[in-house]
């Protein structure tokens, strides 16, 4: 097959034209996406009529598939694959609608996922955008104070709904407890040697050898220099796309700015990792 990678906008992304994920992908091919992916941060590849089973296969182009987090939302028929839908429901009725905090995957792992894959299978008519913040980007317009600063910090994550809404008090509490795993702050992508700032805010509790209020500033400060519009790109979903990112070196959000009465079905897969370094 013959295909193009063409770019998607100044922040980070490339689109893959031509490639038709259902057919077997040849060595070299498979090579320039995964050099690609890499280098971009994010690939989307349009209009993918595939089945659960090979959306599993196109996934192995870039890694090994690895089990879900949350097992209750495995696809029956291939539940090493997961589904995202604003069909699930709250104790009290309403959408469950995950994943409006910027954040990276499951970062409270000893060894995070390296790449999450989403297959759009259902949109509503418009809205529902995801949006990736590029901190690789991020981490070379830092000051060089900042970056002296971040350099050598290492961040205790931990699984939690959000660190918003947390007391000073609370924080302080959670400094004190054992559970969490440490992740450096900047974080060195194996494959180019480059560094990003690696933080979700939805998960550190705090950063080692600050005290609870630091450490909330300077994840405030963090995230609000990653999400600048200058390293952001916001996808507009269309049926068929297969959007994949890296957790490596990006942060996530989607937003719910659509009419929750029409239905919202993702696919997703995610890529195992390595422990960041």
């Amino acid at each position: 097959m013959t295909y193009e990678i063409k770019p998607l906008s100044g922040g980070l992304g490339v689109e893959v034209i031509g490639l038709d994920l259902a057919v077997s992908i040849d060595t070299e091919t498979a090579e320039e996406i995964n050099r690609a992916f890499v280098e971009n941060v994010v690939l989307v590849f349009r209009g993918q009529d595939i089945t659960v089973h090979q959306f599993l296969e196109a996934a192995k182009i870039l890694g090994d598939p690895m089990e879900q987090y949350l097992s209750q939302y495995k696809v029956p028929e291939c539940p090493i694959v997961s589904y995202v839908s604003n069909q699930v429901k709250t104790d009290t009725g309403a959408p469950k609608l995950l994943g409006q905090a910027w954040h990276t995957d499951q970062s409270f792992n000893p060894t995070p996922p390296k790449a999450t894959m989403l297959h759009g299978v259902v949109l509503p008519k418009q809205g529902g955008n995801t949006c990736f913040a590029n901190m690789r980007q991020a981490y070379e317009g830092l000051s060089e104070t900042l970056k002296a600063r971040i350099d050598t910090l290492q961040a205790v994550h931990a699984y939690r709904e959000s660190r918003e809404g947390l007391s000073a008090e609370d924080r302080r509490a959670e400094e004190d407890s054992e559970d969490g795993v440490t992740h450096p702050v900047v974080r060195t992508l194996e494959e180019i040697g480059a560094k990003a700032i690696y933080i979700n805010p939805l998960r550190i509790k705090r950063f080692v050898g600050l005290s609870a209020d630091e450490s909330t500033s300077l994840l405030e400060e963090l995230t609000e220099h990653a999400t600048r519009d200058r390293y952001v790109y916001c996808h507009p979903w269309q049926k068929g796309d297969i959007v994949i990112w890296d957790n490596r070196q990006s942060m996530h959000r989607v937003l719910h700015n659509y009419d929750l009465s029409e239905k919202r079905l993702m696919h997703r897969i995610v890529l195992e990792g390595s422990a960041p370094h």
